[in-house]
């Protein structure tokens, strides 16, 4: 899983703990202590709040099954929310200094690793990842996670070493194991070991890249698109497109740099990443930025796919459907979870 939909899913934990089914405080403190925190956070309305009810638990409770959850918070609260992440390292480090679990160890790391951008964080993320790699094996998502963090540190030979080892474990049996308790189909198991598969490569691609080795790199690349899955625009769910274009662009191919980049700035998971080389691609073949809007809306308008129409149920139950709205209309759809 990417990191930066990892710090989503770990804000998505904790917003959903508040309407998680209430248990029986435990005799454990920590367990009763994270009961309390469950009600306060879905009372919490401020980023402050939330930052708040995080690191004072992590004070009080440095080691337990929740401190990657909580690290993750701060991180997300206090480092982007707040923007300090100065402050979201020391509280994420001075819990780390007391976390004897490996796995805690190890995830905590990670979220600490995350500010690297923003913090001069003084971890090694191989002695990370080999210090639960000498307590057991890691899996898909680990190395994945190392990966993808050794590429935004710029440790090229780490990020090529874990997204090979993330390949070999992007197999349908592997994808069952990880999820015995799932119903899913063989066909089902296959898609999503394909996905893992292509991001995988994806990130080894532009590992190899930066290695120089350019025509692995590119082979990488054109195979995580022929096992890959994209989206309604038509855009990998994987960052493909970002390493391929920046890739294309530093080799001088600039109409294959801005097919790639322009596709993934414009429906992209995190375009803005990809708009400045893909600008800079646009002034590399036109001379300068003059008329770089107006490309980007005729970009959008030719990728752009039409919606098959389809049929939904309002609030009242009755059947409403895209095509009644009218064309031209602006159409939000919200859809609810309850739990």
């Amino acid at each position: 899983m990417p990191r930066k939909a990892l710090i989503m899913v770990l804000v998505v934990v904790l917003a959903g703990l508040a309407g998680a089914c209430s248990r029986q405080q435990a005799a454990d403190p920590a367990e009763a202590a994270f009961e309390v925190l469950k009600t306060s956070w879905g009372e919490a309305e401020t980023s402050d709040e939330k930052t708040t009810l995080a690191e004072d638990y992590l004070a009080r409770f440095p080691d337990t099954e929740h401190s990657a959850d909580l690290a993750g918070a701060v991180v997300y609260y206090r480092g982007n929310d707040l923007e300090d992440p100065e402050g979201a390292y020391q509280v994420v480090s001075a819990a780390l200094e007391q976390i004897e679990d490996p796995e805690q160890r190890f995830l905590v790391s990670m979220e600490a690793l995350s500010l690297s951008d923003s913090v001069d964080v003084p971890l090694d993320v191989a002695e990370v990842a080999n210090a639960l790699g000498s307590v057991r094996a890691l899996d898909y998502n680990e190395h994945l996670s190392v990966a993808e963090t050794a590429i935004d540190v710029e440790e090229w030979v780490v990020a090529d070493e874990h997204s090979l080892a993330a390949m070999e474990l992007a197999t349908p049996e592997i994808y069952r194991a990880d999820y015995p308790d799932r119903e899913y189909t063989d066909e089902q198991v296959a898609e999503r070991a394909q996905r893992r598969s292509a991001l995988a490569l994806a990130n080894d691609g532009w590992a190899l890249y930066n290695l120089g080795d350019t025509e692995l790199a590119f082979a990488r690349f054109e195979a995580a698109k022929e096992v890959g899955s994209v989206g309604y625009t038509g855009v990998p769910n994987t960052p493909l497109y970002k390493f391929w274009g920046r890739a294309a662009l530093s080799e001088g191919d600039l109409d294959r740099a801005i097919e790639l980049l322009g596709a993934e700035t414009l429906f992209g998971e995190d375009g803005s990443d990809s708009e400045p080389y893909l600008r800079k691609a646009y002034v590399a073949k036109n001379g300068d930025d003059t008329g770089f809007d107006e490309f980007l809306w005729a970009t959008r308008s030719q990728l752009a796919a039409a919606v098959d129409d389809f049929e939904l149920l309002d609030y009242e139950g009755n059947p409403v459907s895209l095509s009644s709205r009218g064309e031209g209309k602006v159409t939000l759809l919200a859809f609810w979870f309850p739990t």
